[in-house]
């Protein structure tokens, strides 16, 4: 009698174990709200003469690639057609994700421009004082090519450890940075760039086929990747 009675407590003692444990593994299962937004760095350059106002970008893949400490890693992706204007203060609805909670070690997001040929893929919207008689025009740099940016997210703290807790609604914010991609430019290269009128409007228009010495020298700054994605 007293054998089953040993029996009986190991077997009970193993089935408390195995529930404690799946109760664990069912712990990081539970989703986190996470929402993406999407904006450009909006500080002024060139001495404060160039300022950044906003744009649109035309995306058609996204992937969250995940290594946490607890529980399996998580990966996903999702190949929505978007074209988003910028704002910091507006998430893209096809990129709200439910995402299995965690300290998360590395988060690596990648992301791609899309669209024909002819689309273009990157725009970015602002205004330039002329620095020899302060005639202030507006700005629209547009960059026409398909691109893969792969960004590895921080914490708001600046840390690479980040937590998403089910709790806790998580704001995603992956901010593009023109101010990086016009330190190549000097004040004379704008200007003496060429004004389109565009819609009637006089404009310092940038793109492969109007003042390609700035477009040209600005697209291996494109390319160099230099994207910020910051985890409230």
């Amino acid at each position: 009698m007293k054998k089953y009675y040993i029996n009986l407590l190991i077997i009970a003692i193993a089935v408390f174990f195995s529930f404690c444990k799946k109760k664990q593994e069912d712990k990081w299962k539970l989703p986190s709200s996470v929402k993406f937004t999407m904006d450009i760095n909006r500080e002024s350059a060139m001495g404060g003469n160039l300022a950044f106002t906003g744009g649109n970008i035309i995306l058609n893949y996204f992937s969250f690639d995940g290594k946490r400490d607890q529980g399996g890693d998580v990966y996903f992706d999702n190949s929505s057609a978007i074209n988003y204007s910028f704002d910091s203060n507006a998430t893209i609805p096809e990129w709200n994700f439910d995402i299995p909670q965690g300290s998360y070690s590395q988060i690596k997001i990648m992301y791609k421009t899309g669209g024909s040929q002819n689309d273009k893929q990157i725009v970015v919207t602002g205004t330039y004082t002329n620095s020899t008689n302060s005639t202030v025009y507006p700005v629209r740099f547009e960059f026409q090519a398909n691109q893969t940016f792969l960004i590895f997210a921080k914490a708001a703290s600046g840390n690479s450890q980040i937590v998403l807790d089910k709790d806790v609604e998580a704001i995603a914010k992956i901010e593009m940075d023109p101010v990086y991609w016009f330190q190549v430019i000097t004040p004379a290269m704008m200007d003496n760039a060429n004004i389109t009128n565009l819609n009637g409007t006089p404009t310092l228009l940038i793109n492969k086929n109007t003042n390609n010495n700035i477009n040209n020298a600005m697209q291996s700054r494109v390319h160099d990747n230099v994207t910020r994605v910051t985890f409230n």
